[in-house]
């Protein structure tokens, strides 16, 4: 009796998730016409603990960029805030979040291509860094790709700051309970064509189903995920390029 209880507790919350987008292990032998794509190249990050000995050059890459259906119109992410009056469709996740799933990896970049519903679709953060002050939307059609081109994220540090090294963490060991706790950056993100070196469009991938992103740059909205919050450039990374 109990497993069944739990068996029927188990499908009801299944039921009630939102569906998530698809990250694709491969390249589909076709695309859905119904669906569309986003292909895009993650740049490794540097370790900034490579100064140990016997660590990495480059951090596995855990996290990345997250999207969410932009209301140009009303200003919003759809559902939320301003966009309240355009609700999504039932058991539809608001945001697709980062899943590490490469269709090609390379030395030092992989590839991700993810299968998502038509629409207009805005970058809405880097792990929990939202880029609700000032981010990249574009649409995504039906049944094409949309190449995104190379990002690469990095930690947005003010002046004078930087990610804590190995040195910094041995000193940090030292000092005891006297110790400062770490400074924490808001993450950014540069995002450039795809260019001769990076790596190819899959061949499987017909070069008329695949097309460069149009970005829409400026898109403002609401911080829904309740982290650190960002311009996706990064302000301290502006501030730096102004002076």
């Amino acid at each position: 009796m109990k497993t069944m209880i739990f068996a029927a507790m188990l499908g009801m919350s299944t039921l009630a998730q939102p569906a998530m987008a698809e990250t694709l292990k491969e390249v589909p032998a076709a695309l859905n016409p119904a669906k569309a794509y986003i292909l895009i190249e993650y740049r490794l990050m540097a370790n900034p603990m490579a100064d140990f000995p016997g660590s990495r050059k480059t951090m596995p890459l855990t996290t990345g960029l997250s999207f969410a259906r932009y209301d140009p119109v009303l200003g919003d992410i759809r559902g939320l805030g301003k966009a309240s009056g355009n609700p999504l469709p039932p058991k539809t996740a608001v945001t697709e979040y980062f899943r590490n799933r490469e269709i090609v990896r390379g030395d030092g970049a992989r590839l991700l291509l993810l299968e998502i519903d038509p629409d207009i679709w805005v970058i809405q953060a880097w792990g929990t860094t939202s880029f609700s002050l000032g981010s990249y939307s574009f649409k995504a059609e039906p049944g094409t790709v949309t190449d995104l081109g190379v990002v690469e994220g990095a930690s947005d540090w003010p002046e004078g700051e930087h990610a804590m090294t190995g040195g910094d963490m041995m000193k940090m060991a030292l000092a005891g309970p006297f110790r400062k706790q770490p400074p924490v950056a808001p993450m950014r993100a540069s995002i450039r064509p795809r260019a001769a070196g990076d790596m190819a469009v899959p061949a499987a991938l017909a070069s008329a189903q695949v097309k460069p992103v149009e970005f829409t740059k400026g898109v403002t909205f609401g911080n829904y995920l309740g982290g650190l919050v960002n311009r996706i450039e990064g302000v301290n990374a502006s501030a730096k390029r102004a002076q």
